[in-house]
């Protein structure tokens, strides 16, 4: 009486286990073929993110002959050397974005500007020993200068700009100063009428600028990628500056300032979030590290919660007159009908 309630027992586990079966390896490939997703798609973005050389041998492949920058009635001047020694860098930050994309950044070598002294006729520089081929294409390309957020590399990421090179550089004028005074307390770049240094937000920085320039990242990017920056770029205009890279190359490049009508009566404190990407951007680029001292100095508060004074401009009341002329014109409509 036993053995026939055994048997249908093993016949039971038996057809069970047939049943779980092919649900455990649907599984398993769900999960393999979403980890190599994963995978490839953190690749891709650690790839796309930073690219671009950091030293001559790294850039031997990259040679630019000529000047994309945009043309200037002014000239422009080279200077062969800015008497400071390179400085060796051999690094590595990984950083994880809000999404969960991982972006490796890789340093080793001596830094040196891989961008020539543009827009001038002399050759450019090429280490002893390297191939220097010929390259086509560089209308398409132009430098700009980066002070901001687009200093980071995770921001740029976002935005899909791919670099071509890049280059810690400063602003020639030091009457151009750094200052939060976009919609938002965003940053741009203003001229002192009176040469005097204006101070970011209500309390003293802990450090000031050690030569009173504003120090950025000088890129060269394709026109179509400037063109996607110049769409994220909110209530920002176009304007040209130079600049000079730490080795002592001047160039024109394109800069982003604030419009008029987006742009702040009076100065305010930027947020913590903001200012962080800032502060990781100078890192990340090895900017002068008494200009990072300058940036961790700068008072700072939560991004939620921001008084009046943030979006005090003259677009946020050019709309209130438009709401107001346009009920106007909807009122005497009506009435007249």
């Amino acid at each position: 009486m036993d053995r026939p309630q055994h048997l249908i027992g093993k016949l039971r586990h038996v057809s069970r286990k047939l049943h779980s079966f092919p649900a455990a390896q649907h599984q398993s490939r769900t999960c393999l073929a979403r980890a190599q997703r994963g995978r490839g798609f953190g690749r891709v973005m650690s790839s796309w993110a930073w690219p671009c050389p950091l030293t001559w041998s790294d850039s031997s492949a990259k040679v630019w002959q000529g000047s994309a920058a945009p043309a200037s009635a002014g000239k422009r001047e080279t200077f062969p050397g800015s008497g400071r020694p390179p400085f060796r860098i051999a690094n590595e930050r990984t950083r994880t974005s809000g999404n969960g994309t991982t972006v490796t950044i890789t340093a080793t070598g001596q830094f040196r500007g891989s961008l020539p002294a543009l827009g001038l006729d002399e050759q450019p520089r090429t280490p002893p020993g390297h191939f220097q081929p010929q390259t086509t294409g560089l209308e398409k390309t132009l430098v700009t200068f980066a002070y901001g957020a687009n200093m980071n590399f995770v921001t740029l990421a976002r935005r899909g700009v791919k670099v071509l090179s890049r280059d810690p550089a400063f602003v020639v004028d030091p009457a151009v100063q750094l200052v939060f005074k976009h919609q938002g307390g965003y940053a741009t770049l203003e001229r002192a009428e009176d040469g005097s240094l204006s101070v970011s937000g209500k309390d003293e920085p802990r450090f000031r600028p050690y030569d009173g320039r504003v120090h950025g990242v000088l890129y060269r990017i394709t026109r179509e990628d400037f063109e996607k920056l110049a769409k994220r770029e909110g209530g920002y205009v176009v304007q040209e500056v130079q600049v000079q890279t730490y080795d002592g190359s001047q160039c024109i490049a394109l800069v982003f300032v604030s419009n008029p009508m987006f742009k702040l009566p009076q100065e305010v404190i930027p947020t913590e979030k903001y200012l962080a990407r800032v502060r990781e951007g100078a890192r990340d680029n090895y900017l002068d590290p008494a200009y990072q001292a300058f940036l961790s100095g700068i008072s700072t508060v939560p991004g939620a919660g921001l008084g009046s004074e943030y979006y005090n401009t003259p677009s946020k009341y050019m709309g209130y007159s438009f709401l107001i002329v346009a009920a106007l014109i909807t009122l005497a409509f009506f009435f007249q009908r």
